[in-house]
């Protein structure tokens, strides 16, 4: 051999004597024989890998596969996932978040401890597959049919995809009508902003859906000052109709709150402003229009009247030993009353008797009550008129002695 041959040409030289020998080897009974049973469990492996991947294909790939995870996804409220494994597209009505609210007036709280999976086939346009479950605590069973579409695309270039088609439950042109104070959101979405029709005539005010899910739908109602009412309903149909079934809008804490506050400081500003000759200005800043500040100077004088009466009697200290209030005659977004009731300890000074003499003073305890009533006025719940008069501060009648 010769020494300068490069080690590249010895590495070739290598090969050529190992092909040389296993050549040798292959011609030989035993060589013959082991290379039959190596290249029969190659054949073997190959086709049992490519058998164990076509059956992985059919079962990943399978409309079947596709519903169970869909049903995991509605037994778990896994809404952004069941949302994305629909065919469904977003729009004003329909997204991720409506889809959340409408799947929660369906869905069952507790599970499902009992199910199976049922492929019907096709029906020549959908894989049909029927889920049968039972709700956890229930003895009865339910059907579910989910109608299966292949996706164009396909998972590691052979895998088909699925997704739950729900287009053909597109429902069309459907409305919620309500009286015309009432703000409504339906399915998460404020309807603000939607094509609406007044009827002035009744009240009324009808909006109009364009497109939505067939189904549970469910609306928040609310008006000035009130606490939010839910209702639920079903629309299956396009140009369905909803007509909310609420006439009642119960104020809410805030509001009672303010109105009620307001009308005792207004209640007992008045008592206070005649008492002290303060006069009633503290009072008509509570009011915003010019009319019913002269109305509170009107009830001011009348109370000032009544706490120094033509007969000499005269109311000369009081206080509130406590009170309560209460809300009447209340229509939403429009008026309402605050009654005011109180108990007082007060000085008076008793009435004339004849053209002289010395007028006693003495002290009692009396009841009372007055009203301020309130508008609500472009959303906001101010204080319109006072309806009230001096409690009577009579001396009360002397005990005949025991």
């Amino acid at each position: 051999m010769n020494q300068h041959n490069s080690v590249k040409d010895k590495i070739e030289i290598f090969f050529i004597k190992l092909k040389l020998k296993v050549q040798k080897f292959l011609k030989t009974k035993f060589g013959a024989y082991l290379w039959q049973f190596t290249s029969s469990a190659l054949i073997l492996a190959v086709a049992g890998c490519i058998g164990i991947f076509a059956a992985y294909a059919k079962t990943e790939g399978s409309a079947k596969t596709y519903a169970k995870e869909y049903f995991k996804y509605f037994m778990t409220h896994s809404w952004s996932l069941m949302y994305r494994a629909t065919d469904l597209e977003d729009s004003e009505y329909i997204n991720e978040e409506t889809f959340a609210v409408i799947m929660e007036n369906i869905v069952p709280e507790h599970g499902s401890d009992k199910y199976k999976f049922v492929d019907r086939g096709s029906d020549g346009k959908y894989q049909l597959i029927d889920v049968v479950y039972r709700e956890t605590g229930s003895k009865d069973m339910q059907t579910m049919t989910l109608r299966m579409k292949k996706k164009d695309e396909k998972r590691l270039f052979i895998l088909n995809q699925w997704e739950v088609c729900m287009s053909d439950e597109m429902i069309h042109n459907c409305t919620v009508t309500v009286p015309e104070y009432v703000s409504v959101n339906f399915d998460g979405v404020d309807l603000a902003k939607a094509p609406v029709k007044f009827n002035e005539g009744a009240g009324e005010k009808t909006y109009t859906i364009d497109k939505t899910i067939g189904g549970m739908h469910s609306v928040k109602l609310s008006t000035y000052g009130t606490i939010e009412v839910t209702e639920k309903f079903a629309w299956e149909n396009s140009k369905s109709d909803y007509r909310i079934k609420s006439v009642e809008f119960p104020l809410s804490n805030e509001t009672y709150d303010q109105c009620s506050n307001q009308a005792i400081d207004i209640i007992i500003g008045m008592y206070n402003g005649v008492l002290t000759n303060g006069g009633c200005e503290a009072v008509k800043e509570f009011f915003t229009r010019e009319d019913t500040k002269a109305a509170v100077d009107t009830v001011f004088m009348q109370l000032m009247s009544q706490v120094n009466r033509t007969d000499g009697g005269t109311l000369l200290t009081m206080s509130f030993d406590s009170y309560n209030t209460e809300v009447f005659d209340y229509v939403p977004a429009t008026s309402m009353a605050v009654k005011f009731t109180f108990d007082t300890t007060f000085s008076a000074r008793d009435r004339r008797e004849g053209m002289g003499g010395v007028r006693e003073v003495y002290q009692a305890t009396a009841k009372g009550e007055a009203a301020v009533h309130f508008v609500c006025n472009n959303g906001v719940w101010e204080p319109y008129t006072i309806d009230m008069n001096c409690f009577d501060f009579a001396k009360p009648a002397e005990q005949p002695a025991a």
